[in-house]
């Protein structure tokens, strides 16, 4: 029987997941890796940003992938990447991490991990890291709805007063 921790995790990750890519596809080329202010990434840079947050917490310490993160390179790098490819390793990423996820037992959600000079659970981290793409997700949506007027409506026909 799956954990009932895990599967809300995962489904969390999948419903913020599409909600991101959502927002990426308002956004055209032209601006995917534009800075709009000084202490604003670019769309792009946001992606890359949580992507490799995802990667550290949640495929590296909880899956035990060998991957090297340079966190100040995801607000910097303007890589040749159009906005599917980008939406492809996004979407990638998040298909290793609900494997990972799935592959997680009560031993070793209960255990201790380090990361970026913290000291999680596994349980602790992945909160940390739905939360942290649940947050810059809700500022990419902002984001995209300010400067881009997109019409962006995740519930679009849904009656959402219902009790």
């Amino acid at each position: 029987m799956p954990n009932l921790f895990c599967t809300s995790i995962n489904q969390h990750l999948e419903t913020i997941a599409k909600r991101l890519v959502t927002c990426l596809h308002s956004v055209g080329e032209t601006e995917l890796w534009n800075d709009f202010a000084p202490n604003l990434s670019s769309p792009g840079n946001l992606v890359l940003h949580v992507t490799g947050n995802l990667n550290q917490y949640i495929l590296k310490t909880l899956g035990n992938k060998i991957i090297f993160r340079d966190r100040d390179k995801e607000f910097h790098d303007k890589p040749d990447t159009n906005i599917d490819t980008l939406c492809e390793a996004f979407e990638a990423t998040i298909g290793e991490c609900i494997a990972v996820v799935n592959s997680l037992d009560s031993e070793r959600l209960s255990r201790t991990y380090h990361v970026q000079g913290l000291e999680y659970s596994g349980y602790g981290i992945l909160i940390h890291a739905t939360e942290h793409l649940s947050h810059h997700t809700g500022q990419f949506i902002w984001f995209c709805k300010y400067l881009f007027d997109a019409d962006i409506d995740f519930f679009k026909g849904r009656d959402l007063n219902v009790q």
